[in-house]
């Protein structure tokens, strides 16, 4: 028996030989396979908004479906479908059928969802000196159709102040640092806009600038028509009053001003807070504390006499002639007990009134240079008060007080009882501030 005796050449040959023929016999197999697919499959639309659909097919042409087989509408644009879905959350789905079958057919399915909310903060940089409030505010957008009782939470990253749920930030100490507002959508997901706080530390100049040049005159002192039925005998009988120019404090003397004059872990207020009046300090305490602010400046500060007091929270020459200092209404201006919660707040929250003057009614009462004395008829030009006494006068109300004790003619009277009192404080005055 003979073997046929194959080599590489000859396989090779075979080879060149087939694709030959592969070569002129065409491509192969026709491929006449359908198939039919759409994108998105699956997609999450804004409450109100649109989507669009791209069918593509091979082998086949397609059928879009009937207007009235679909829920919500769509136009036709080639292979693409612009779908509007319901105007109600939901799961909607939209079908495309093959020609050449119409039981092959893609789905595309489509939730309908609210808009997330949008959040912005402002201001969105901010620059404080330690000590001072400022205050941020946030305006939300809330899609159409989303609950509407969404509150923002305020928050501070960086360690150097706090802020209320009011938006409210008091600087307590020198640095940068985030306030960041945020609200929740529906599916719990936080949304947030956030601003940026530069704090520097004040120079002494800085705390105590806040003075108000106030124009001397002649005013009514004590029970004023507008004061009412409310005047007690101390305010009788009012009575005219010359002054001359003086200067006094915009703000109540804050604890941390205190602190800056008479040491850092000195501060005898009940309520504690930077930004908050320093309080239950006695007479004398604020004596010493004058004397060390006046060594430290080369001024001349001291206590508003009462009459100054009163000069001042009525608005001094561009007076209104309003009950409490600057309003009719003490909620605008003042701090007492039914809005406090039985607690001194942040000073210059409140309006001021017409002089620029913060807290003059109300938050904490306030010591000035007079003893106690009855009113006299008569007028009188720039008093001081009896040279002798017992009893010294406090003004303006506070956090703890009825609306009558804020009232711009209201007398207290305080001894060694009250003195010091955690509802008690006071603001600088003086004659001149060269």
């Amino acid at each position: 028996m003979r073997y046929l005796k194959i080599t590489k050449s000859a396989v090779a040959a075979t080879a060149v030989l087939s694709l030959l023929f592969l070569t002129t016999c065409g491509d192969g197999v026709e491929d006449n396979t359908v198939s039919i697919a759409i994108s998105p499959t699956r997609a999450n639309v804004e409450l109100g908004e649109s989507v669009e659909l791209t069918v593509t097919a091979k082998n086949t042409a397609i059928i879009w479906p009937d207007q009235g087989a679909v829920e919500g509408s769509f136009t036709i644009n080639g292979n693409k479908a612009r779908y509007v879905p319901p105007s109600t959350i939901g799961t909607y789905r939209f079908t495309v059928a093959a020609e050449v079958d119409a039981s092959r057919t893609v789905t595309a399915t489509i939730a309908v969802v609210y808009a997330a909310p949008q959040i912005t903060i402002s201001p969105a940089t901010i620059e404080i000196k330690t000590g001072k409030t400022a205050r941020f505010t946030a305006t939300s957008a809330i899609p159409s159709g989303q609950p509407q009782n969404q509150d923002p939470l305020w928050e501070v990253t960086g360690g150097c102040g706090t802020i209320d749920q009011n938006g409210l930030f008091s600087a307590s100490r020198s640095g940068s640092c985030t306030v960041m507002v945020s609200l929740r959508d529906n599916d719990n997901k936080k949304i947030t806009d956030s601003a940026t706080v530069n704090i520097q530390d004040p120079a002494l100049d800085d705390i105590i600038g806040d003075m108000v040049q106030v124009r001397g005159g002649t005013f009514t002192m004590g029970c004023t028509l507008e004061q009412g039925n409310a005047c007690s005998s101390f305010e009788r009988p009012a009575h005219q009053v010359t002054l001359n120019d003086f200067y006094i404090g915009s703000y109540e003397v804050t604890q941390f001003l205190w602190k800056q004059i008479m040491g850092l872990n000195i501060n005898p207020s009940r309520n504690q807070g930077d930004n908050l009046p320093v309080e239950n300090v006695s007479w004398e305490d604020v004596q010493t504390f004058i004397e060390r602010l006046n060594e430290r400046t080369g001024r001349n500060y001291r206590l508003p006499t009462e009459a100054e007091w009163e000069y001042a929270a009525r608005g001094g020459n561009q007076s209104g002639r309003f009950i409490y200092s600057g309003s009719n209404t003490l909620d605008d201006v003042g701090w007492y007990s039914d809005n406090s919660d039985g607690r001194t707040q942040p000073v210059g929250i409140k309006q001021p009134n017409e002089l620029g003057l913060y807290d003059m009614s109300g938050n904490v009462d306030e010591w000035v240079g007079d003893l106690f004395d009855y009113y006299t008829d008569g007028p009188r030009n720039n008093p001081t008060g009896p040279e002798s006494g017992s009893v010294r006068v406090v003004r303006g109300g506070s956090s703890v007080r009825h609306a009558e004790a804020a009232r711009v003619s209201s007398r207290g009277g305080c001894t060694g009882i009250c003195d010091p009192n955690p509802n008690l404080g006071f603001r600088l005055a003086a004659t001149s501030i060269r």
